[in-house]
């Protein structure tokens, strides 16, 4: 991957995990913070028509993960079972008209 594309991948990255602004969250519960074993990407692959939104979350955990995946594009939540040492692909769009997207990504692990 280019520089410049992992820079913005980065960058997208943070944006989704930053905290908000504590006006817009007043009252609501701290969203849960991703395991330091998730990594998680993000692409838009061109198709006709328009983009795919995708999300990877890459595990180098001991003990599987059930992650929740949403975007600001398409907000309905996903949820994913990420087996340890494995990488899963999430579509949350087809065919969308913008290629950038912001990922929302929690995870927890099983008790």
């Amino acid at each position: 991957m280019r520089p410049a594309v992992m820079g913005l991948v980065m960058l997208a990255l943070a944006a989704s995990v930053a905290p908000r602004s504590l006006a817009a969250d007043a009252g609501a519960p701290p969203p849960p913070a991703i395991p330091a074993c998730i990594a998680v990407a993000t692409e838009s692959r061109y198709v006709p028509y328009g983009y795919n939104h995708i999300v990877r979350l890459k595990s180098s955990c001991e003990k599987p993960v059930t992650c929740t995946v949403s975007t600001d594009v398409n907000p309905e939540k996903q949820t994913v079972a990420v087996a340890p040492a494995s990488t899963v692909e999430v579509t949350t769009f087809m065919g969308a008209a913008s290629q950038t997207f912001v990922a929302r990504v929690s995870c927890t692990s099983p008790k």
